[in-house]
């Protein structure tokens, strides 16, 4: 784990969130969390949201990018890190702490 904030600590002045987060292209935000994704070893937690859409999803760095695998369906996908800041996410989904 502390691999984990070490490498985005180098991209955000901001270290030390919970969250880091960057808009999508629907209106919302792809989110990273430092909780473990639930039955996954070295997979962190990620969701993603727009008006219309939730996809859960789980997260890990690799070759300096960003992996994230979507649940029901969404695939795979791979961001830069740097598109990612540190911050507090508003509006929280889905009424989970985070």
């Amino acid at each position: 784990m502390k691999w984990i904030v070490a490498v985005l600590c180098a991209v955000s002045i901001n270290a030390m969130a919970d969250t880091w987060v960057m808009p999508n292209n629907g209106g919302g935000e792809v989110v990273l969390t430092d909780r473990l994704c639930q039955g996954y070893k070295n997979l962190y937690y990620a969701y993603t949201y727009t008006p219309q859409l939730y996809l859960d999803g789980c997260w890990r760095l690799m070759d300096g990018k960003v992996h994230v695998v979507w649940e029901k369906g969404g695939g795979r996908r791979v961001y830069e890190m740097n598109d990612f800041v540190a911050g507090d996410v508003t509006p929280k989904k889905k009424g989970t702490s985070l």
